[in-house]
């Protein structure tokens, strides 16, 4: 019996083949950090414009891994040169050229074309000629984290696949998605490609880039969503309203984890514009970014396994995202975030208490959501404390003060919206077709606010 040799990390015959030297394996690991910095930010700059809410799902995983990506290479590249090259800058200014023409999308089937039909398609294949042209024995450390990007990459970009199909049914939306790729495919090359190693075209095509980026933090939903502009949101309340079931609190629940699709459209301003902050700063707020997509998942999945159309059920409306990203500057926004969460602590009014009420209805889907939504949230807490507090030298008390203030005030800020649609009070008649009983906050008046915050003391 022959025990493999070098802990299985491959043969002899392998471990003799020249791989990558130092070097180049640093210059080639420098362009991806950057390549995937600046897709995080383009994720972050269409998390609100784009209405399409499936759309927002995958950008807000998709640019939480693009972080956690990008954070993998740094530390690598650290280890590998010291002082390490500055990877806040770009190495390539004809790359930065390609994401001003891909953040030129018009529309979301350009988009998907050029975010998951070109950008994410050659990340992958230059990770796997990484992969491949590295050796397995000195260079371990690297073919570890790539082979991990690897296989995050190739699920994007499964996702991206299924998605461009779905917006190309018709013969000109397939032409118009091939010709925007091939326009961006040249631009790429024109940077070499991922890797800088492939040979740039003699002709570009003229760029339809003109003047600065300006980014739009309007969070958008689609027409599917019939009440988007009814701010009326009673599950609020109900959540937290003595004498009322537990069934109906834990229904109001699951519609708010439905609605929470509005902080990542507020968090994505708030990284977005964020200045002089170290890496671990965008990881972290990117991690939680995507937590809060994953609880608006969570409601989705829940309804969908009742059978109910949630989309046109529920008013999911963007007021959260509309007060905080046009009517307070970053911090204040911050401030109200941080504020919420410091409310979802207390054991009696928390997270703890939405999962008690989970739990004492016998809803275990309900009781599980529940239980990781109290889980992230602790996490939520640390980030906040981390990154508002300590890194702005600022006091809990002096932050939940602003936070209550600012969170007050921008209540007011929704009635310039609320011409866009009816408001409206669907609380009764939805209890009323889903638990097949009677509401018990028959006494509701109409409001917009969510309470929750002012529990923050």
């Amino acid at each position: 019996m022959s025990i493999p040799a070098l802990a299985g990390v491959c043969t002899y015959v392998e471990a003799a083949q020249p791989g990558y030297t130092v070097e180049e394996n640093v210059r080639r690991l420098v362009r991806c950090a950057w390549i995937q910095k600046r897709a995080m930010e383009t994720g972050l700059y269409w998390l609100n414009p784009t209405p399409e809410w499936e759309v927002k799902e995958a950008l807000s995983l998709h640019l939480y891994q693009d972080a956690e990506h990008a954070r993998l290479i740094r530390a690598r590249v650290s280890e590998m040169r010291n002082p390490p090259p500055r990877m806040d800058v770009s190495p390539d200014l004809a790359l930065d050229r390609f994401f001003d023409e891909l953040l030129a999308a018009r529309d979301t089937l350009e988009k998907i074309a050029g975010l998951y039909g070109v950008l994410r398609p050659a990340l992958l294949d230059a990770y796997r000629a990484h992969y491949g042209g590295s050796n397995p024995l000195v260079d371990f450390p690297t073919r570890r984290i790539v082979r991990f990007m690897i296989v995050e990459t190739e699920d994007a970009v499964q996702w991206g696949e299924q998605a461009l199909a779905a917006l190309t049914e018709t013969d000109a939306d397939r032409q118009r998605a091939e010709a925007w790729m091939a326009h961006l495919r040249a631009y790429l090359d024109a940077a070499g490609g991922i890797a800088g190693d492939v040979q740039p075209p003699d002709q570009l095509p003229a760029p339809r880039a003109a003047g600065d980026f300006v980014p739009d933090f309007f969070p958008q939903r689609d027409d599917r969503f019939t009440g988007r502009w009814n701010f009326v949101f009673p599950p609020h309340e109900v959540a937290r309203t003595e004498g009322v079931s537990v069934e109906e609190k834990t229904l109001a629940l699951m519609c708010k984890r439905t609605l929470e699709m509005d902080v990542p459209e507020a968090m994505a301003r708030m990284i977005a514009e964020a200045e002089g902050m170290p890496w671990e700063y965008y990881v972290d707020m990117a991690r939680q970014l995507w937590d809060e997509a994953r609880h608006a998942m969570m409601g989705s999945v829940y309804f969908e396994a009742l059978g109910v159309d949630w989309k046109h059920e529920i008013p999911l409306h963007p007021g959260f995202a509309l007060r905080l990203n046009q009517h307070m500057d970053a911090l204040d926004a911050h401030a109200v975030l941080y504020t919420i969460e410091q409310s979802l602590m207390p054991a009696k009014t928390g997270k703890r208490y939405e999962w008690e009420t989970a739990v004492d209805a016998h809803d275990p889907l309900a009781a599980l959501f529940q239980d990781y939504d109290w889980a992230d949230e602790v996490l939520h807490a640390q980030v906040g404390r981390r990154w508002l507090l300590d890194a702005h030298k600022l006091s809990r008390d002096a932050v939940v003060k602003l936070g209550q203030q600012r969170a007050t005030e921008s209540e007011a800020d929704l009635a310039q919206y609320a011409a866009h649609g009816e408001q409206i009070n669907w609380w009764p008649d939805f209890v009323r077709r889903v638990l097949g009983q009677e509401s018990a906050m028959h006494d509701y008046a109409l409001g917009t606010a969510d309470p929750v915050y002012r529990a923050a003391e």
